[in-house]
């Protein structure tokens, strides 16, 4: 008599079209060694479709957690022609939710990354949202006389440190590859066809919406000298932004996903992090470099010193390992090679000016947030 395992192995395939989700798809897979082998053909994309379908309970924060998960394979994507990017910049005006749409259209999943995935968030993702929680969180809330100098950094920030460890992760994966046309040099990677800053500060503004950056405080800190909002400044009342009927107040209400972001990169209980790794690797270029608030194109800092810890930092999910102690010293030769090749570059990299704040032509973390809300503090 036929059974059901019986089937040919196209058959049983066209059933993965009827799962509702990626549990379903494991269930299936487990119930025998044939269904095992017959269900192992699913595409990539099959296992992210399923994999989206319970984003909100196996993949959390959601949907930031697939959109890091994929988000390097949709640079890669982006980069192949001026079409590919400019799609990519239509969906991240929907926010994260309309990235991982575009994701689900272009990219995939496996299940051994998945695992890989969720080994990660118990050696890396909660040990590093605790540190990011410290920075901008509620154990930074609580830290005793926090807005008498318990703090060095006191502001009023509305934030979900999970996430903003993904918006982090997020930046590192679709755009660190273009870091290295910097570090390998121009003559090199002259083929090589990096992300816009346009594309970048799209990203930005809405993948990471903040009432900072729609707001724009002083609007001339968001205006050229004719009186026109700069496009790359200009927010438009779309994705997060959308507003309720009567245009008044948003739909749903963003975190203040910018200044978080701002704040842990330059808060005091995140660079001691990362200066340790460094040390491990090479002396700094500039011992007291820190940058700041403001964009000042007169500044002296040494540039290689930006470049080296921004590289670092813009190195995806599996970057944030650096600063784990037990997994950094697999980092270290990397992190060292890094800082050779920036010592031998001659050209310091182009300044991008959008009204009065700045970035580089290469991924500048910190520069692409200062543009985006700019204005939001006086003089910015």
């Amino acid at each position: 008599m036929a059974t059901f395992i019986s089937l040919p192995t196209e058959v049983v395939l066209l059933l993965i079209e009827c799962l509702h989700n990626i549990e379903d798809y494991v269930n299936l897979s487990s119930t025998c060694r044939t269904m095992r082998l017959a269900l192992g053909s699913a595409t990539p994309n099959t296992i992210l479709r399923l994999a989206a379908a319970q984003s909100r309970i196996f993949f959390r924060p959601s949907p930031e957690f697939l959109v890091a998960a994929t988000a390097r394979e949709l640079g890669n994507w982006a980069r192949l022609s001026d079409a590919n990017e400019a799609t990519l910049v239509t969906s991240c005006q929907a926010g994260v939710e309309g990235v991982l749409d575009l994701a689900l259209q272009q990219c995939g999943l496996t299940l051994p990354y998945i695992r890989k995935l969720h080994a990660m968030r118990f050696s890396i993702f909660n040990p590093v949202t605790d540190i990011i929680d410290r920075c901008v969180g509620q154990q930074w809330y609580s830290t005793p006389d926090f807005w008498d100098g318990g703090v060095d950094d006191a502001y009023t920030i509305r934030a979900d440190p999970s996430s903003t460890l993904f918006h982090l992760a997020i930046y590192g994966e679709l755009f660190g590859p273009d870091l290295a046309k910097y570090i390998e040099g121009h003559e090199s990677w002259s083929s090589h066809r990096s992300l816009k800053v346009e594309t970048r500060l799209e990203f930005i503004k809405y993948c990471l919406p903040d009432f900072a950056c729609e707001l724009m405080g002083d609007v001339n800190s968001s205006q050229s000298q004719n009186g026109i909002i700069d496009p790359r400044r200009d927010v438009k009342p779309v994705g997060p932004y959308a507003k309720s009927v009567g245009g008044t107040s948003y739909e749903t209400w963003p975190n203040d996903n910018n200044l978080a972001l701002v704040w842990v990169l330059q808060s005091t209980r995140w660079r001691p992090h990362w200066k340790r790794v460094r040390q491990k690797a090479g002396v700094d270029f500039q011992e007291d470099f820190q940058d700041t608030w403001w964009f000042d194109e007169e500044d002296e800092s040494d540039w290689r010193q930006r470049l080296w810890e921004n590289v670092m930092v813009c190195q995806g999910l599996e970057g944030l390992a650096m600063i784990m102690p037990e997994l950094q010293d697999a980092w270290l030769e990397r992190i060292q090679e890094w800082r050779t090749k920036i010592a031998a570059l001659d050209l310091e990299p182009e300044t991008i000016r959008v009204v009065r704040q700045g970035t580089h032509d290469y991924p500048f973390l910190l520069g692409d947030l200062r543009i985006c809300v700019s204005g939001f503090v006086s003089g910015t």
